[in-house]
């Protein structure tokens, strides 16, 4: 995990954290469909070349994105395993976490946009 650097103004940048109520919802805002594959018919009669889409992926509409997922944080209890060995509890915070860099803040994000304190990650 990074430390994030004294100077970093989290507001002025294009490095947006986002936070989804769960991981559908990410993917409907950040993610669309791609064709990969078309069928290509030909009319005999005209000539005429039709292509249509038969295949898609899912692909990020956003260049540099990166998907957290779920974030964990321990919370001051401790358990301890079959084996014995004892180890922090953790605890899901709520939402689906998504780092997005950009040159400037992407206005239809907005909605998504949190200010963590304490990131668990940061771009370099």
């Amino acid at each position: 995990m990074s430390e994030m650097p004294d100077d970093f103004d989290p507001a002025l940048s294009g490095d947006m954290f986002l936070k989804f109520s769960d991981e559908a919802e990410m993917l409907s805002v950040l993610f669309h469909d791609v064709a990969v594959e078309w069928e290509t018919v030909t009319d005999e009669e005209t000539g005429e070349v039709t292509k249509t889409p038969i295949a898609f992926e899912s692909r990020p509409r956003f260049a540099n994105t990166d998907i957290i997922g779920v974030i964990y944080r321990p919370t001051g209890n401790t358990l301890t395993d079959d084996e014995g060995f004892e180890y922090p509890e953790q605890a899901a915070l709520e939402g689906f976490h998504v780092n997005i860099r950009a040159e400037a803040p992407i206005a239809e994000l907005e909605t998504y946009r949190v200010y963590p304190n304490q990131p668990v990650r940061i771009w370099l």
